[in-house]
């Protein structure tokens, strides 16, 4: 793969909280002249069984993949795990994650009833189609119901750490996780590690750690620069993505702007066991 074919290793599918689904969202990004398509559904790989017919389908190259979301500390910390060889297993070690979510929605939900919100559990499922709920399902129907302008501000005045809806979440430690993945052979990268920094990313490498996310939506030029310095520092491989849900940033349709070189892919590639 040339450095001049682009590649995209975070996209998420109605799976988990995008708004498209898989075949959707192959024939959106090869349409777009994308070259291969990371699809990492939170918690979740159900999304892949469509993604990886589609991806023959529209002749885009798919890379099988999987983010957990783990809490550690006070610090959230998303895991990447790419072309993971035991998919069952992994949607078995998956399976608290999923039951986790509900029970955590529930809460949610009663805190913003608490608030004075009229909204329903029913209705957060309803928005979440066949996935496990979460945040962003939540701030949709809020946008919906006309609480909020934007999903965005449903995070930054009830949802994000701190405000009053917020839930920790509750699952797989950070070991857990981390187990799970080198179970399954799959490849761990750290998804937009944003500030977490170097302590938290050495900490990471004993566990199987293998490579950081510097290109992100959300990192600064300084943070996308401090990462690749780090990774190469550390011998470990670079990723980045979109991050592309179909809603995000206040676009529908998939734009290359964050895409990246080719080249990435075949780092990860050689990670392969």
């Amino acid at each position: 793969m040339t450095k001049e074919v682009k590649v995209d290793l975070h996209i998420h599918s109605n799976a988990s909280d995008g708004l498209f689904t898989s075949r959707e969202l192959m024939r959106l990004l090869a349409s777009s002249n994308l070259g291969a398509a990371g699809l990492t559904d939170h918690d979740t790989i159900a999304g892949l069984p469509e993604a990886r017919d589609a991806a023959q389908e529209f002749d885009i190259e798919l890379v099988p993949g999987v983010e957990i979301s783990v809490l550690y500390g006070n610090d959230e910390i998303h895991i990447l795990g790419y072309y993971p060889c035991d998919l069952e297993q992994l949607k078995n070690g998956l399976l608290e994650v999923k039951i986790n979510r509900f029970k955590r929605m529930n809460e949610m939900v009663k805190r913003l009833q608490k608030l004075g919100f009229k909204i329903k559990p029913e209705e957060v499922l309803a928005e979440a189609g066949n996935a496990a709920p979460g945040r962003l399902h939540l701030a949709r129907l809020l946008q919906k119901r006309k609480y909020v302008h934007t999903p965005d501000e449903a995070f930054k005045l009830y949802l994000n750490k701190g405000r009053e809806a917020y839930v920790p979440r509750d699952g797989l430690s950070l070991k857990q996780a981390m187990d799970l993945l080198s179970d399954v052979q799959a490849i761990p990268v750290i998804a937009h590690p944003l500030s977490l920094g170097r302590e938290i990313i050495e900490m990471l490498i004993p566990m199987g750690l293998q490579g950081i996310e510097a290109f992100h939506p959300e990192h600064s030029k300084a943070q996308v620069d401090y990462y690749r310095n780090l990774a190469v520092e550390l011998g470990l491989i670079v990723t980045g993505g979109s991050d592309f849900h179909g809603d995000s940033k206040g676009y529908s349709h998939y734009s290359l702007q964050m895409a990246i070189p080719g080249y990435y892919l075949e780092e990860l590639k050689r990670k392969r066991k």
